[in-house]
């Protein structure tokens, strides 16, 4: 759901005007709390504490960018391997491994941090190589490593800085020109090719340009960029512009300096990049200055209305914003670096408004040794390194330095994690079983129900059932559904359900339902439910469900569903499934399913599906990780049972709804 309202916005935005403008009111909530689940961990050679998913001797560079995509895979660069040259690592869920090492260029070679799309499409900058015919940008798919292509457009360029790789496969850059001057590019596949558009030029380059000097842009979806620009040189006060430029030249302007306007707060604008969205809002630092006052670092949100403050040295619990870009999604979540009014570093989150601590300096984490400390040997060092970044989901990229828990003087390397961003359920908890008939597990190709009205929102425009009650309070103006007893205690006062039997175990004691057949195994002393036919194989003797097809071939005397397409590629001759989507990535050239929920963990950031089917796990090729309560996913307890727990609301609610099987 959250997807596709951002997905309802983007369109509406891209079909406007100038993509800029948008209501202030268009942005998500911020998570209850976060995860922080670990994806790999440096070390140097020697230490006792190892490493992981990486051999000891792999080490980051000083300052780093790590990417996150929207099903919770990251990338990053290696700038010391046991091999020499520089490396590039990619995975997910707690796994993975470097997969790219450069070949021998030289011992001057080196990759920049890399750009990252949800297709799986790695890119990163390679210069310094002996052969100038080795630099350019290599571009490379992840499930191929080893089919490098390097692109040198523009034609004359020496560096390419601050690459990213959009979700349109689009290369967006600042390219130098032999130190001769800069330039933002960027590169759209075209057939066999590229086409190069400049969004931006110094003057060096084009003497019509305003701009002495280009700072690191930013780049979306969309194909444009946000970035910086000198008009003039600085002195005691400084003529900066941010603009957000277009691929048909023009540009808007989003905010200036005070020495352009003498009514701006921005004394100076921070040379590091912004964050920028598919839907125009851009967020920044910058020192405010208001008159011979002291400079305050500042974050500054301009949301397509209004400039604001989101985040400034001595407010809100902030003692210093940290000179790091900051990163944005489409759900208008922003994520920066800064210490606290306690003098502790902290990775934070703000929806604009409000702020929220990802993790801390000092908080006591899970790793691969057990519970570790986020710290330094040494009080002054920094315990964060690089920037922080956010997926479209609201997870956030942290590097971070371990400890023991009770020794911060035992060096455990440096970790990268995923922090994993819980949101609070529905109102309702999402357990509205729909018209009454089976749930659809996907079986459409990626395509909504065709009926009038889908029981899915998002298959409906964004808006809600059209049912007079839709069960879901977020149709019904935030209110609980109009039923007497809605079955929801929260919509109850906080109360269990009025009848005799809550059907939730916490509203009999703790104990399980008293029907018959409680509908949940765990309740029936680990027996299956009494029903005729559980719709579970295992629940029926190991036979087959009842139902006339079940959906599975060996249910049906080892024949093939008769649907016209079984999705299953088996029974289709050993072909891919002919939908639009198939459910499957290797039907869909290693890609994850466009649903919501593939129905596949790896494809939903390690999480569990909301779906009936767990699935198999194969995270970034490095095996099946081990089994983890049954999902298939590393969560907290309360967060791995939840989605069974709507499941099985749900499907309770279905059968009450249908009456007796048969009937």
């Amino acid at each position: 759901m959250r997807r596709a309202r951002t997905l309802l916005r983007q369109a509406a935005v891209s079909l406007g005007m100038g993509v800029l403008t948008l209501a202030p009111s268009a942005r998500g909530e911020l998570p209850e709390h976060y995860t922080l689940q670990l994806q790999a961990r440096t070390n140097m050679l020697g230490n006792a504490s190892g490493a992981y998913n990486l051999k000891p001797g792999n080490l980051l560079a000083g300052s780093l960018q790590v990417p996150v995509v929207s099903d919770g895979r990251v990338a990053f660069r290696l700038s010391i391997t046991p091999e020499g040259p520089n490396a590039i690592w990619w995975g997910s869920d707690a796994a993975g491994h470097h997969r790219y090492l450069l070949p021998d260029l030289g011992e001057d070679a080196r990759a920049s941090d890399p750009g990252f799309n949800s297709a799986g499409l790695v890119a990163f900058a390679v210069t310094g190589a002996s052969a100038v015919t080795s630099n350019g940008i290599y571009l490379l798919r992840t499930e191929a490593p080893n089919d490098v292509r390097i692109i040198r457009e523009p034609l004359g360029a020496s560096d390419w800085s601050s690459l990213a790789l959009n979700d349109s496969g689009q290369l967006g850059f600042r390219a130098n020109f032999n130190f001769v001057g800069r330039g933002y590019v960027v590169l759209t596949p075209q057939g066999a090719g590229w086409t190069t558009t400049y969004l931006a030029k110094e003057k060096t380059l084009d003497d019509t340009s305003p701009y002495e000097f280009l700072y690191s842009p930013a780049f979306n979806d969309l194909g444009q960029m946000a970035g910086v620009g000198d008009v003039a040189p600085g002195g005691s006060e400084y003529y900066q512009e941010l603009r957000v430029f277009s691929a048909d030249g023009t540009s808007r302007l989003i905010a200036q300096s005070r020495g352009r306007d003498a009514g701006s707060p921005i004394y100076r604008f921070a040379s590091v990049q912004p964050a920028f969205d598919n839907l125009g809002r851009v967020a920044f630092i910058a020192t405010a200055r208001v008159g011979a006052g002291p400079n305050l670092t500042t974050v500054f949100l301009w949301d397509g209305a209004e400039l604001r403050v989101v985040a400034q040295n001595g407010q809100g619990g902030i003692k210093e914003v940290e000179f790091f870009p900051p990163d944005m999604n489409d759900e208008g979540l922003i994520v920066f670096r800064a210490i606290d009014s306690n003098s502790r570093r902290a990775v934070w989150v703000s929806d604009g408004r409000t702020l929220k601590r990802v993790v801390s300096e000092h908080d006591i984490v899970d790793s691969d040794q057990g519970p570790a400390r986020v710290d330094q040997e040494t009080p002054n060092n920094p315990v964060f390194a690089g920037s922080v970044s956010i997926s479209p989901r609201g997870d956030v990229s942290v590097v971070a330095g371990l400890a023991p828990p009770e020794n911060d003087q035992e060096e455990w390397g440096t970790a990268i994690f995923v922090a994993q961003a819980y949101f609070a359920p529905p109102a309702d908890g999402g357990v509205d079983a729909g018209p009454g008939e089976e749930p659809d597990a996907g079986c459409d190709g990626g395509e909504c129900p065709g009926e009038g009205d889908s029981g899915t929102p998002s298959c409906d425009g964004g808006e809600c059932p059209g049912e007079g009650d839709s069960g879901t309070p977020s149709c019904d103006g935030g209110e609980c559904p109009g039923e007497g007893d809605s079955g929801t205690p929260r919509c109850d006062g906080g109360e269990c359900p009025g009848e005799g039997d809550g059907g939730t175990p916490r509203c009999d004691g703790g104990e399980c339902p008293g029907e018959g057949d409680s509908g949940t195994p765990s309740c029936d002393g680990g027996e299956c439910p009494g029903a005729e036919d559980s719709g579970t194989p295992s629940c029926d003797g190991g036979e087959c469900p009842s139902e006339g097809d079940s959906g599975t071939p060996s249910c049906d005397g080892g024949e093939c569903p008769g649907q016209e397409d079984s999705g299953t590629p088996s029974c289709d001759g050993g072909e891919c499934p002919g939908e639009g989507d198939s459910g499957t990535p290797s039907c869909d050239g290693g890609e994850c399913p466009g649903q919501e929920d593939s129905g596949t963990p790896r494809c939903d950031g390690g999480r569990c599906p909301s779906g009936p089917d767990g699935g198999a796990v194969d995270a970034g090729g490095a095996g099946p990780r081990p089994d983890s309560g049954g999902c298939g996913c590393q969560s907290t307890p309360s967060s791995a049972l939840l989605p069974w727990m709507f499941l099985g609301l749900a499907w309770f609610g279905a059968r009450r709804r249908r009456g007796p099987r048969g009937h």
